[in-house]
């Protein structure tokens, strides 16, 4: 089940506890924060920020945006990509709104809502420091965070020689019934597996990954945690998940990028239309897209579009990895095509 709740950023100063975190807010420049702007934020008084990354960046975020602008309370709703997407939906229909951005892992659903007029375009003054792909070019919202489907396995269980080298790999009978993907039902990061996969190796390699008795879960969080606990012998997880278990907690798990590439799921964050609090959602955007926001960011195993933020120490760089090209427009264009032909391989 989602995880599903509101948090509040905490209001007194935590800016020094957050700048040792990260290393670097104290060296960072200022925000280009326009000052009309941010008066005006001031008098609406918090910012409301939907959003389905894991809840210890989404309190840091929180807590640094406080400190940094304390007359503005920083607060979140965290759960799945549909999950704050149908949240939204519902709240614009009613003329209710309560949320102010939204951060999604599914560029679908961000062009979905941006299609429909859903979001409302803002030129933040640090995009310039992007390269255009990441940034919407109606500026309706631009890449706050990225990530990377890896595999992972468990070294007690997979010797290292043997380990899958490829996703199709995956799909390879000594690992029947021992691999954890996510459900094939749903979109988001599935999607972004599905489609890397049926790109690469065409409709029938859903079949033989069926025949494989791959076990199927909500989120990559599960998999990870039966990777790590034996359960699973390998399967598709997500970079900051895995770094984070090794880095941080020397978990019994590996990771490593397909030698066949590795899909990169954007992260997309904008305002939404009819915001309550517009003026504080452009300064939420703008310490977003800052250097200072991006190392916080980074600091949670994400890789981040700016070239002046360094990846953190102990994960792969950037040019290390073999990066699959997904073409937003032809993934949204085929996604009915791929999950249909996902869904007739499973028997859905």
């Amino acid at each position: 089940m989602c995880n599903q709740k509101i948090k509040t950023g905490t209001r007194f100063a935590l800016l020094a506890a957050v700048a040792a975190l990260t290393g670097i807010l104290s060296t960072r420049p200022a925000l280009a924060v326009d000052e009309a702007t941010l008066q005006a934020a001031q008098q609406e008084g918090s910012v409301v920020f939907y959003s389905s990354s894991p809840s210890e960046l989404l309190d840091q975020l929180a807590q640094a945006f406080s400190a940094k602008y304390p007359g503005i309370k920083a607060e979140y709703y965290r759960a799945g990509s549909s999950q704050v997407y149908e949240r939204l939906i519902a709240e614009q229909d009613a003329n209710r709104v309560n949320g102010d951005l939204i951060h999604v892992s599914d560029v679908a659903t961000i062009t979905e809502l941006k299609d429909a007029g859903r979001l409302a375009p803002y030129d933040s003054p640090e995009y310039a420091a992007y390269d255009p792909q990441y940034v919407d070019p109606d500026k309706n919202w631009f890449v706050a965070r990225g990530h990377f489907l890896n595999i992972a396995y468990n070294p007690a269980r997979v010797a290292e020689g043997e380990a899958p080298q490829t996703l199709r790999d995956l799909a390879k009978p000594v690992f029947k019934g021992k691999v954890g993907i996510m459900d094939v039902r749903l979109a988001g990061g599935a999607y972004s597996w599905q489609y890397t996969v049926w790109k690469l190796y065409g409709p029938e390699f859903f079949a033989e990954m069926a025949a494989n008795d791959p076990k199927l879960f909500p989120g990559h969080g599960p998999i990870n945690d039966r990777i790590i606990s034996g359960e699973l012998s390998t399967g598709v997880s997500l970079n900051y998940m895995t770094d984070e278990a090794i880095l941080e907690k020397g978990a019994p798990i590996k990771a490593l990028f397909p030698a066949d590439g590795a899909p990169m799921i954007w992260s997309p964050v904008g305002i939404v239309d009819k915001a309550p609090h517009p003026n504080a959602a452009k300064v939420f955007i703008d310490f977003l897209a800052s250097a200072e926001g991006q190392e916080i960011y980074n600091s949670q195993y994400s890789y981040s579009m700016r070239p002046d933020v360094p990846t953190k120490e102990g994960m792969v760089p950037l040019s290390e990895i073999k990066i699959l090209e997904t073409p937003i427009d032809d993934m949204i264009a085929r996604q009915r095509e791929v999950q249909d032909a996902v869904r007739k391989a499973w028997g859905y």
